[in-house]
């Protein structure tokens, strides 16, 4: 929802990044720039229904990717492929597969580290993943994380229902926690400041665990109902 504007999972999805990141694409706009729309090309590479689409871009897409540059030089036409492409079920897949291992997978596993209960710190976790990357920097979801621990020095009580553990020591309240994970992403992030205070608008219903729906506070500021389909 964040990152296309829909609800909906549009693979089709390309344009020019508003952050400067070279193109944004598909599902969790994919960048040319971070090199993840070149490892979902290349997952759809290796799928019996690959027709070349792609091919006269992978050189510049490598070159992009490990440079980090913001340009789209040499890219024409790249958005028109891209949708063309997502007729297909194989890229579909492609994108799916990327964000999972990519993304999803290694950002829930701090939710262990420190007994995080809540969808929505879970949420959090992975939409901070997508936003800023993985590593240890202070814009990217390790460093927010290990910042957001080492601000507490003592037990902090809450009315959230559930406690996280930190540094093995204190106990905090989990949206106490949440509250200041936020808060020092976004002193450290100049994007997705619209994702918090989506999620700060949850916390303040006190809607921390998700079953069928979730209230959210949508770019324009209003409230919106997030429906499971497969609930």
């Amino acid at each position: 929802m964040f990152e296309t504007g829909s609800t909906e999972l549009n693979f089709a999805n390309c344009r020019k990044d508003s952050d400067g990141s070279g193109y944004a694409s598909g599902i969790i706009s994919f960048t040319t720039r971070h090199g993840d729309a070149l490892k979902v090309i290349k997952k759809f590479m290796d799928t019996s229904s690959y027709n070349g689409e792609f091919d006269d871009y992978v050189d510049t897409l490598e070159e992009y990717a490990d440079s980090g540059s913001r340009s789209t030089e040499n890219l024409d036409g790249y958005c028109d492929v891209w949708n063309a492409a997502a007729d297909n079920i194989d890229f579909w897949l492609a994108q799916s597969s990327i964000v999972y291992d990519k993304y999803n997978v290694p950002s829930q596993e701090y939710v262990n580290e420190i007994g995080i209960k809540f969808s929505v710190t879970r949420a959090v976790l992975y939409d901070t993943a997508i936003v800023g990357g993985l590593g240890s920097s202070n814009s990217t979801l390790g460093g927010i994380f290990k910042a957001t621990n080492n601000a507490f020095e003592s037990d902090v009580t809450g009315k959230s229902g559930n406690s996280v553990t930190i540094n093995d020591e204190y106990q905090v309240d989990e949206a106490v926690w949440l509250q200041k994970f936020l808060e020092i992403r976004e002193k450290n992030s100049s994007a997705g400041h619209k994702n918090i205070e989506a999620y700060r608008s949850i916390i303040t219903h006190k809607d921390f665990n998700w079953s069928n729906s979730v209230t959210v506070t949508d770019s324009d500021g209003d409230d919106m109902d997030i429906k499971c389909r497969f609930a």
